[in-house]
């Protein structure tokens, strides 16, 4: 697990562990801007000039070390201090003294032409106002000189919570950050402006961070080793779950099947799909490895004996892929509601219905998980988008609160929150899976693991991880403009194919 932070966490994890540990912020420093020289030595050649443009805080006090250690290594370094603030931080003076003495240059204006490379020391994350003055100045220069430009942190001028810029920002080709990735790197123009982010270890101590307890996190490699459901070895088909997808009407197949595929490839045991009965033919041709379950929806009694039918049967019931919103849609979504009493997973139109009539949340035995988009949640909530984009994270805990629901908020940042303090955020996926049917093949792939009897919150953290692999792999095998949710699905067994989870 790695933690997500804002600003202001990181600020009090660096106060922590200089006051209370101990460990000298010079030494920070230091490691910070060797980190960075092992950045641009892997890249750029010693005959590489590079401007390293800082202010006089401890963002400038790195970017002061890091020319240090480029001139004593055979750089052709320039320093421009903007000197534009009233105090200077005692770590930067130090810095300051110490590359003067050992030779490096300080100019007294940006020269915009000649360099092949600009890092960015002017602000770091507890930027909290408009950049005017000097600053400003600095920073559009910056921007005009054609040169790799470096962002140590995060891109002066990025508020490093909204992912706002602040008047003006940097816009690095790429950004060095330390320790843990900023929340304003992921969010609105952050992301646009951080480039190629890297994140380093410069020696904050994990008791620093635990004081804290920042409240986003995500998952690696090495987060799906340990939590993929255990398989063992004298398993049967029914020891991982029987999932029930309920939707697709006439016309709209290929939602449904798009969620019941991902269940199976996820490694559940059993899937049932129950749709109209003019969606029978394709669904047998198409996806046979299926069980189907018909309704005709204009016979009450016909719903009412398929939804008696997979509440006895199933797990898990999605609701929602290709379901519609008409009458007979909204009938079979509030019974399920009302009579299961596991887990259920509302994705699509389930959700549309459940806008009207939130109180049904309330009501239901079941364990629920929501899956919508930015639009979905709109209706939910009665937010505009453009707020929601601004507060997902908080949104997303108010509305799992007072529903008792785990809520997976899709967007190019997932955020999944169970109303507790802490939520995940995904970072996994790419553009390309913004096509039609990627957020039913998400809704099979966190069905698939409850199925194998992971609670819902940790379903929904690993599903959306899970989900973001397999775009990840299909955009390398069909590229973002071509790819499609079919070949999402397919892409789930290549990301599984290490078979590691296998007893």
């Amino acid at each position: 697990m790695k933690y997500i932070v804002s600003g202001e966490e990181m600020s009090r994890i660096d106060e922590y562990t200089v006051n209370v540990v101990g460990i000298p912020q010079m030494v920070l420093m230091e490691r910070a801007a060797l980190e960075m020289y092992d950045f641009i030595k892997s890249k750029f050649p010693h005959n590489s000039r590079i401007l390293v443009v800082v202010e006089s805080g401890n963002n400038g006090g790195d970017g002061v070390a890091l020319a240090r250690i480029l001139k004593s290594s055979g750089y052709d370094v320039d320093v421009y201090w903007v000197n534009g603030l009233s105090k200077t931080s005692d770590a930067f003076e130090q810095q300051k003294k110490i590359a003067k003495k050992l030779g490096v240059k300080f100019l007294d204006e940006i020269v915009n032409y000649g360099y092949d490379i600009v890092v960015d020391g002017i602000f770091g994350v507890g930027l909290n106002r408009n950049v005017t003055g000097k600053q400003a100045e600095a920073i559009n220069l910056i921007n005009d000189i054609d040169a790799f430009t470096i962002a140590i942190d995060i891109p002066s001028g990025i508020d490093s919570l909204t992912g706002f810029v602040l008047g003006c920002a940097v816009r690095a080709d790429a950004t060095i950050t330390f320790e843990h990735i900023k929340v304003g790197m992921l969010r609105g123009i952050g992301y646009e402006y951080s480039g190629q982010v890297r994140v380093v270890d410069i020696g904050f101590p994990k008791q620093a961070v635990d004081f804290v307890e920042p409240k986003l996190y995500t998952y690696d490699e090495e987060d799906v080793e340990k939590l993929l459901p255990y398989r063992k070895s004298d398993s049967h088909k029914g020891s991982f779950g029987k999932i029930c997808v309920v939707g697709g009407c006439k016309n709209m197949a290929g939602a449904p099947m798009f969620a019941a595929e991902a269940a199976y490839r996820m490694g559940c045991g059993l899937v049932k799909i129950c749709t109209v009965e003019d969606n029978r033919e394709i669904i047998q041709t198409k996806l046979p490895e299926a069980m189907l379950t018909t309704y005709n929806p204009e016979d009450k009694e016909s719903m009412r004996e398929a939804i008696r039918s997979l509440v006895a049967w199933a797990d898990v019931v999605v609701i929602g892929p290709g379901l519609g919103t008409g009458e007979a849609s909204t009938y079979i979504v509030e019974r399920i509601l009302r009579k299961f009493d596991k887990t259920i997973i509302l994705d699509a139109d389930g959700i549309n219905i459940v806008a009207q009539h939130k109180e049904w949340l309330k009501d239901t035995g079941a364990k629920v998980i929501i899956t919508p988009h930015l639009m979905e949640m709109s209706r939910l909530t009665d937010m505009k988008i453009a707020d929601l984009k601004e507060h997902k994270y908080d949104t997303s805990k108010a509305f799992a609160n007072e529903y008792g629901v785990v809520v997976v908020l899709k967007d190019a940042r997932t955020i999944v929150s169970d109303g507790g303090n802490q939520a995940y955020i995904n970072m996994t996926g790419n553009n390309g899976m913004a096509t039609g049917g990627s957020g039913d093949v998400l809704s099979g792939i966190i069905a698939g693991l409850c199925g194998q009897n992971m609670d819902p919150f940790g379903a929904a953290k690993l599903g959306s991880y899970m989900h973001g692999m397999a775009g990840q792999e299909a955009a390398i095998s069909k590229g973002r403009y071509s790819m499609i949710a079919s070949d999402i699905v397919r892409s789930i067994t290549k990301v599984l194919e290490g078979d590691y989870y296998v007893g």
